[in-house]
């Protein structure tokens, strides 16, 4: 390997070498007509000799094949569930990862993780809805049927199930979604609730949180996912809803924790940019047409994450 760099090395400089010899103008005696230049000829004759040079440069370099293409993402990130990565350093030498032996700045590493594989759906029924963050779902829901063109919505209803029968639910069959409604009551969203929205030709608008995608793709259900990005500059045109919020900062922080969850989904999702609404009725417009976008493109899956 030493051996091929010291004489890539050389090749190098002998090119440079050739290039200035080359660059050198040649002596020529004067044109006896007064109209020409030779500084314009030697000035085209240079800049074709630059080109050649470069071309040949060029050559000496493939592209990098599909198959040694890789996505680079942040070592520091602990939603990514492969532990082991190779990961370069600063000074560009390779180690491998491990959560538990990683020194106080592996923050300033990189990982390089294979291109995975994923495999594309195409859904002709609707899919169901999941808006996050989670907080902001009821109230966009609502919105959603309160305005005009709803009839291609309708939200997932639950089943309410004493304890005892929630408890033993959980043991015989998946559950997509559950919360405590009363001492003794629960109320429970599984798939049968969102396909039987689905066989009537309408979007299921569900409250669940992006936890539970994994359980709808194992079910072979299809969520379309819109995140809408919450920062400090458009945290301020959601005060017209009725958020329960203790402050607009905490708000904030926790929709940015919501964030990172998403890295975990094994599907893409939509994301809806703090610039592209600019109130709480633009929002909903713009949800609204994001669902239909998000409807017409093919799902694909990332198997491994399932």
């Amino acid at each position: 390997m030493q051996k091929l760099v010291c004489r890539g090395g050389r090749e190098e400089n002998d090119s440079l070498r050739n290039f200035k010899n080359s660059l050198q103008p040649e002596e020529s005696s004067l044109s006896s007509d007064p109209k020409s230049s030779p500084r314009m000829s030697r000035a085209s004759v240079f800049i074709t000799q630059i080109l050649q040079f470069v071309s040949r440069v060029d050559n000496k370099y493939k592209r990098m094949n599909s198959s040694e293409r890789v996505r680079i993402v942040s070592s520091g990130n602990p939603t990514l569930p492969r532990p082991g990565f190779e990961t370069l350093r600063q000074d560009g030498k390779p180690c491998v990862s491990h959560e538990a032996d990683d020194p106080p700045n592996s923050a300033h590493r990189v990982n390089l993780v294979p291109y995975s594989l994923v495999s594309p759906q195409r859904v002709q029924r609707k899919r169901p809805v999941l808006i996050s963050p989670n907080s902001l779902a009821r109230t966009i829901i609502q919105k959603i049927l309160n305005m005009g063109g709803a009839m291609d919505f309708n939200i997932c209803k639950p089943d309410v199930l004493t304890k005892e029968e929630f408890l033993m639910r959980q043991r015989i069959e998946p559950i997509i979604s559950s919360r405590e409604k009363n001492t003794n009551t629960y109320e429970v969203v599984s798939p049968e609730n969102i396909e039987a929205v689905a066989a009537k030709g309408k979007h299921c608008l569900m409250e669940a949180d992006v936890s539970c995608v994994k359980d709808l793709l194992r079910r072979e259900i299809y969520p379309i996912i819109i995140h809408i990005k919450i920062c400090d500059k458009n945290i301020r045109k959601l005060r017209k809803l009725p958020l329960r919020v203790d402050s607009e900062e905490e708000f904030v922080r926790v929709c940015r924790s919501r964030e990172r969850e998403l890295e975990s989904v094994p599907c893409l999702y939509a994301c809806l940019e703090p610039e592209e609404w600019a109130g709480p009725d633009d929002l909903i417009r713009v949800v609204k047409d994001r669902i239909q976008e998000e409807q017409r493109k093919t799902v694909w899956v990332e198997q491994d994450l399932l």
